[in-house]
């Protein structure tokens, strides 16, 4: 697959932000965060940056507009958009270089303003293509494709969302550090807001370490079943990513080790059920209240003789999940509503905290999920339990980031273990390559 553009496809745009949604520094910065014996699994010369999201269509205020981000070195920043109905035709997007040699002062590009489903890609030593399918939608790299250049890169992303508040017109920022599909490069980050005092407010999660790949590559690779199967490598065997569960499931779906993995602890806790009542706290007073509270509404649960989890306070019933249920937390009892249909109030708080006890295996546990007497100290203590984000978790600096889709499912607002960060008017993100 050759780098670059095809004829009459790359498409210059001028984003539109939003009122009140001004654009932000992003910095990418090489970082020393501490001596380690053992060595990070790169020594990169060279770091090539993307950004990658929609934003409000200029020619229609109801649309938004998939773009790539081209930058260089101290150049300015240029926004591509794809033309509609283009078969996958390649966008243009340069990379940026940071040499690595030069220290802590790295590349430097200001983002259009608002961003919807935005991800900022970071590449050492390569490079990254990016697609348009046939309705205008920009397809993101597939490191899991052979035919993806991505498949062969080392790399890594940060999600994020910067748009405005509809319930209060504010300007929000939303934005995390994600291993919920894969961990390879050892990213941190740091974000300065503005208060409204004028006064600046900053937020690091320190990421994952500089050896954190090797050594997650290492611990999963000395268990039994299929977790040493998660480790991908290059040709000279460095490793390149692990894969979650979840995504290894969804390209190796016959692997039975994988799909059959948690049902003895899916048993205990269901036969568990059948007997004493499970409590879960929403964590928020009713459903006419979006506040998150530490003690919250309980939903009272109990399995029936039909084998399916009954839930009071119009939380619905729960079929008994799979493994592959739990993975993902998106398909079975857990899957978000189809088409267009809604949920109760209840439901919708119940569904992520049940499939992240059971994922961090507290499902077993007495006291409401999730509570303070259920906290990080009992996840992934039973021999059946997601070893692949006990171990991630275990090599992020402070134990933050996203490594399931609930992974921000916490017993109160003290705890952080997504390392998710929410800002009103931020006006700097500094994303670390932690070596």
């Amino acid at each position: 697959m050759r780098h670059g553009s095809r004829n009459g496809l790359q498409r210059n745009i001028r984003l539109r932000s939003e009122p009140g949604v001004d654009p932000f520094l992003v910095t990418m910065i090489t970082l020393h965060p501490s001596q380690n014996s053992t060595p990070p699994a790169i020594t990169p010369q060279n770091i090539s940056a993307y950004l990658v999201g929609d934003a409000p269509n200029p020619g229609n205020p109801a649309q938004n507009l998939g773009f790539v981000a081209k930058h260089s070195d101290n150049g300015p920043t240029t926004y591509f958009t794809p033309p509609i109905n283009n078969p996958l035709g390649g966008v243009a997007a340069a990379p940026a270089t940071l040499s690595y040699g030069t220290g802590a002062v790295g590349t430097s590009f200001e983002t259009p303003g608002t961003i919807n489903s935005g991800r900022i890609y970071v590449v050492v030593d390569g490079y990254l293509n990016f697609y348009a399918n046939q309705g205008g939608n920009i397809i993101q790299p597939d490191p899991h494709n052979p035919t993806d250049i991505a498949h062969q890169e080392l790399w890594g992303f940060i999600e994020l969302t910067h748009n405005r508040d509809p319930s209060n017109g504010d300007e929000n920022m939303v934005v995390n550090l994600s291993f919920v599909d894969w961990v390879s490069l050892p990213l941190g980050m740091s974000v300065t807001s503005k208060n409204q005092n004028g006064s600046m407010e900053s937020v690091a999660i320190g990421g994952l370490r500089p050896d954190g790949l090797v050594k997650v590559c290492e611990t999963l690779s000395a268990l039994d079943s299929f977790w040493p199967k998660l480790c991908m490598r290059a040709p000279d065997k460095t490793p390149l990513r692990v894969m979650s569960p979840a995504k290894y499931l969804s390209i190796y779906p016959d692997d039975k080790d994988a799909a059959n993995y948690y049902e003895p602890y899916i048993g205990t806790a269901w036969e568990k059920y059948k007997g004493v009542d499970l409590r879960i706290n929403t964590q928020a007073n009713g459903p006419n209240s979006d506040v998150k509270v530490d003690n919250g509404q309980i939903v009272t649960c109990r399995v029936g003789s039909d084998n399916i989890l009954h839930c009071d306070n119009g939380a619905g019933d729960f079929v008994r999940p799979v493994s592959k249920d739990i993975y993902g937390c998106d398909s079975g009892p857990f899957a978000n509503p189809q088409n267009g249909a809604t949920e109760s109030w209840a439901r919708a708080r119940v569904r992520p905290r049940l499939c992240a006890a059971f994922v961090r295996s507290t499902l077993h546990l007495d006291g409401a999920q999730p509570s303070h007497d259920i906290g990080s100290d009992k996840y992934y203590r039973e021999p059946i339990t997601n070893h692949y984000s006990r171990v991630v978790h275990d090599n992020l600096m402070g134990g933050m980031g996203y490594a399931f889709s609930y992974d921000d499912v916490n017993p109160g607002g003290t705890e952080n273990s997504a390392g998710l960060v929410s800002m009103t008017h931020p006006i700097r993100l500094d994303i670390y390559i932690n070596i």
